[in-house]
């Protein structure tokens, strides 16, 4: 049997068998196994969901940030020579039935629908966090009454209220903000105070009470960071939801208005012309389901990665 001799760290001399043919592939396979492993382990910790929603929202992002500077075509230019044709290098996801291209639009659409979403997102989060931290602290009949307030927004339909402050502020470009910031108030706000009430009994905020801490130092310093994971992955997901809101209402006329372009209005226009020119609703149609879906990777990647 062959011998191999093999130094050891400490400088000495050893001798060992060398392996055959059996055990190298027996090592092999264990090598391969240990790496499906760690794959798996990637998506079990949600470390994967979060890569590649980054990668899909970051896509999303720059194509939104790129339109401030630069945009293939003037999305605003009707070029009829060009009008209803097909995908090509010049026209990514060709033209419309007025000449504009699409991808162009869409480009400038991210651009005010993420506007919308982010706004919105960023001011109801805003909002909850101070309804949900004084109403879970206090308690007695403030929290009675804000509680009944946004049971009363729960009962009826989110579009419905959408609808109606959209009407009584008059049609614009940024009126759509807050319908949409009243429609996700209550969720948030419900999470943020389910939050305060499981911490604020808790011995370490106790003990800051004992040394002389104030309220406000104690919502905000102590208990807010222990439910900011939980917060975070819902204002992911809210994020997302609000992207859909805002283009459901553009949908319908109510959100953002023409000339400007936005996803929903895209595909408004191109409902028309959806048998003789598809691609006119294909780019704003794909824009929607790829950052709808990288949110939602990143949300169900915070959820694994710091609630499991």
């Amino acid at each position: 049997m062959a011998k191999a001799v093999n130094t050891s760290p400490a400088g000495g001399m050893k001798w060992g068998r060398q392996p055959n043919a059996a055990e190298k592939i027996r090592a092999e396979k264990q090598n391969r196994s240990k790496s499906k492993a760690s794959g798996l382990s990637s998506w079990v910790t949600g470390e994967a969901e979060l890569k590649m929603g980054f990668v899909i929202v970051g896509i999303v992002l720059f194509l939104a940030v790129l339109s401030f500077f630069y945009t293939p075509f003037d999305v605003y230019e009707m070029d009829t020579s060009v009008r209803s044709q097909a995908p090509s290098l010049q026209h990514f996801f060709g033209t419309d039935n007025f000449g504009r291209d699409v991808f162009s639009r869409a480009m400038v659409g991210a651009r005010f629908t993420l506007l919308v979403s982010v706004a919105t997102v960023i001011l109801a989060t805003g909002i909850s966090i101070v309804l949900g931290l004084v109403c879970g602290y206090v308690g007695g009949m403030l929290d009675e009454v804000v509680m009944r307030v946004i049971d009363a927004i729960n009962s009826f339909p989110s579009i419905l209220i959408a609808l109606v402050m959209v009407s009584v502020l008059n049609y614009g470009k940024l009126t759509i903000i807050p319908a949409l910031v009243i429609m996700f108030i209550p969720s948030f706000t419900r999470i943020v105070r389910t939050g305060t009430l499981q911490y604020k009994n808790a011995d370490f905020v106790k003990s800051n009470k004992v040394f002389g801490d104030s309220d406000f130092r104690i919502l905000f310093v102590h208990i807010l960071p222990n439910i900011y994971p939980l917060l975070l992955s819902s204002i992911v997901i809210g994020l997302s939801n609000a992207i859909l809101a805002e283009s459901s209402m553009s949908y319908l006329g109510l959100g953002i208005q023409p000339p400007i372009p936005s996803w929903g209005r895209m595909l408004k226009e191109a409902q028309d012309i959806i048998f003789s020119t598809p691609w006119a609703a294909l780019a704003p149609g794909l824009m929607i389901v790829f950052t709808i879906v990288g949110l939602n990777c990143i949300g169900e990647g915070i959820r694994k990665k710091y609630l499991s």
